[in-house]
């Protein structure tokens, strides 16, 4: 049997994880959800949540939850995310995207788990 790859992608982090555990339930072994971000990120500390004690270059540290430094994260805050002015409250229409690796013959029930939680195929 060969192995196929679904990417989905979804508009809420709740919808993503709802059609991750459906598909767990099911039996679907790889299944992972990720954020896409616009913005290079990596594993963040407990002091960029805290603007007290934390090293913050900019507020889009704060409201992008990145760790850019100086220049790159003060010119991030001109992003309409981080400035408040924009219709959505993350960046992106879909940031989230669900992995799926399948047997061909189970992709069809996966898509259908997906969609019905709102996914886009």
């Amino acid at each position: 049997m060969a192995e196929r790859s679904i990417l989905s992608f979804f508009s809420s982090e709740g919808q993503a994880n709802q059609a991750k555990e459906e598909l767990a339930q099911l039996g679907y072994e790889v299944v992972q959800v990720d954020r896409v971000s616009r913005y290079p990120s990596s594993d963040l500390s407990d002091d960029l949540y805290n603007p007290l004690s934390g090293q913050i270059s900019s507020v889009s540290n704060l409201v992008l939850g990145n760790a850019l430094l100086d220049d790159a994260a003060i010119l991030a805050g001109s992003d309409p995310s981080v400035s408040g002015m924009s219709a959505e409250s993350v960046a992106g229409r879909y940031p989230y995207i669900l992995t799926v690796v399948t047997d061909s013959d189970q992709i069809e029930q996966a898509v259908e788990v997906i969609k019905r939680h709102g996914g886009y195929v």
